[in-house]
């Protein structure tokens, strides 16, 4: 047991060292709690806070059978008395709150542990791989294998975040995950995005410009390149 006299401080005028005597206030003879108390738990009282002068901070480190020994008491009225002192705030016994801590220390450590365990399994666990990734999305086959290079030399990994963003854009362009899939290949896109899809291509200006069209489009002195440069500049 660790018994603390409650206000220890105001027992003693030394703060450094345990002090060979104690005061004792008469206020203590006005004191209602002390007055209800058992006769046994004023009697021991006094000796409990003389024999807490023998402690460092006034803390007594002893079991009931040493107390009933330092007192001269049977271990029953110790036992009892002390109880009483503790219910009434006279001592405060401090192994209660120092098994409350270690209670309260026990699941937090346990707990630090099941976290560490946790990560070490999280990290024992292999990531899924590419090909299982794009098997949930519907792709398979050749198909998977040609993105799964493609997104290599792109430097990018396939990851179901990535995957969910391309569902997403090929849904908005109105196409499947497998044809997104299969134009992200064809176009060497690392992935898909509807807006690059639904952008028109550009025609390659020397098909457009046609001889009728330089020839209507020609004005005086024009040279037919410099026509032709005139209309590439206007499609361009």
């Amino acid at each position: 047991m660790l018994l603390r006299p409650k206000h220890w401080d105001k027992f003693q005028h030394y703060k450094d060292r345990r002090p060979p005597w104690i005061k004792l206030h008469r206020d203590l003879l006005d004191n209602f709690d002390y007055a209800r108390l058992p006769v046994a738990s004023k009697a021991i009282a006094p000796l409990l806070w003389l024999l807490a002068s023998e402690y460092q901070d006034g803390v007594i480190e002893a079991s009931i059978e040493e107390l009933a020994f330092r007192l001269r008491i049977d271990d029953k009225t110790v036992k009892e008395g002390v109880k009483h002192l503790i219910d009434k705030g006279f001592f405060v016994d401090d192994s209660t709150m120092l098994a409350s801590c270690l209670q309260d220390a026990i699941p937090e450590t346990e707990k630090e542990r099941e976290t560490e365990t946790e990560k070490e399994t999280d990290l024992r666990k292999p990531e899924r791989s590419a090909l299982s990734l794009l098997s949930d999305f519907g792709i398979d086959g050749q198909l998977a294998k040609d993105f799964i290079a493609l997104r290599k030399e792109k430097k990018a990994a396939i990851t179901e975040t990535a995957l969910n963003r391309m569902k997403t854009q090929s849904v908005k362009a109105g196409l499947s995950m497998q044809e997104a899939v299969e134009i992200c290949i064809e176009r060497n896109w690392q992935g898909f995005n509807a807006d690059w899809y639904q952008e028109k291509p550009k025609t390659v200006l020397k098909q457009v410009i046609s001889e009728a069209d330089i020839n209507r489009a020609a004005r005086p002195g024009e040279t037919r390149d410099q026509v032709y440069k005139r209309l590439q500049a206007a499609l361009g």
